[in-house]
Order: C-alpha cells, then sequence, then structure tokens
C-alpha cells in the first residue's frame, strides 16, 4: 500500500506536454499570421509617389487639346498611372479632376452635363462639385495647362509659373 500510494503523491513530469504544447501554439501564432498578412496587405492602401514629380507636372494621356478645344467638350484619361477628366467649361477655361471618387474611389466618368459615379449613383457638376449621392466632398481640382500641343496636370495649388 505504500508503494502505491507513494506514485499517487509522486509529482507528474509535465515538461514534455507543456513543450508540445508551447509548440502548438507558436505554429498556431505562425499559421494565424500567413492567414491575416496577405489580407492586412490587400486592404491597406499602396504607398503612393508623388505622380508629379521634380518638375511639379505630369502629362496627360490618352487626351489631347482637340478633344477638348470647344466649350462643354470632355473626356476621361490619365496622367502617371492615375485617372483624369479633363473638359473645358462653357466659359472656354480647361477644367481637370482626379478620376477619384470621393465616396469608395471609384472612377467617375464625364457624361456631358456630368461627372458620375457609377458604383453607387454619385453625381458632381462640371465644377467637380458634389451635387447627388453619397459623395461627401468634391472631386480633387487639378491645374491643367497646354504646352507644345501636349496637356500637363499639376497640384491645384501649384503656382502658375511653375
Amino acid at each position: 500500500m505504500n508503494e502505491s500510494a507513494s506514485k499517487l503523491t509522486r509529482p507528474r513530469d509535465t515538461g514534455g506536454r507543456r513543450g508540445v504544447l508551447l509548440a502548438l501554439g507558436g505554429l498556431s501564432l505562425a499559421w494565424l499570421g500567413a492567414l491575416v498578412y496577405p489580407i492586412y496587405r490587400f486592404l491597406s492602401p499602396p504607398s503612393s509617389a508623388n505622380p508629379f514629380g521634380a518638375t511639379g507636372k505630369a502629362k496627360v494621356d490618352k487626351i489631347t487639346p482637340a478633344d477638348v478645344a470647344r466649350p462643354g467638350q470632355g473626356k476621361n484619361g490619365g496622367y502617371a498611372g492615375r485617372g483624369l477628366i479633363v473638359l473645358r467649361g462653357e466659359d472656354g477655361t480647361l477644367r481637370a479632376f482626379d478620376a477619384k471618387c470621393s465616396h469608395a474611389g471609384c472612377n467617375v466618368s464625364f457624361e456631358g452635363s456630368r461627372i458620375h459615379c457609377p458604383c453607387h449613383g454619385g453625381i458632381y457638376d462640371l465644377t467637380g462639385k458634389n451635387v447627388s449621392g453619397p459623395p461627401p466632398r468634391p472631386l480633387t481640382a487639378l491645374r491643367v495647362v497646354e504646352e507644345n500641343g501636349e496637356l500637363y496636370v499639376s497640384r491645384a495649388d501649384a503656382e502658375a509659373g511653375s
């Protein structure tokens, strides 16, 4: 009886079990990290370089001055890998807007008398102001100039001489 009582009161060796549990916990964390990291990278916005470069301006792609020569004309194009709308107002001035909707970042399009976002039905007027739908603020305005038969855009707050 003394022998069986001593077996019952003897402490058990739990080091082996604890090591296995720690290893399983570490593997579980590594698996969870491998699962979550790609989702995080997909959902996080990419870092964007300055699209205007050292000169402070970017060449407009897919739009020529002839495409927007008359008042009321406009066209979707691009600059530095981004979407863009260039239009000529009724007063004859050229206007340009980044084509990203201020609501969900969808690409908006020029449609004659308005700028439309197809994702959630947002409407902007030809000055870029949000007039209908969910967009919370106007489109990002850009300064557009014609130089040597090409169109260039820069930040709207850039000085006129740059």
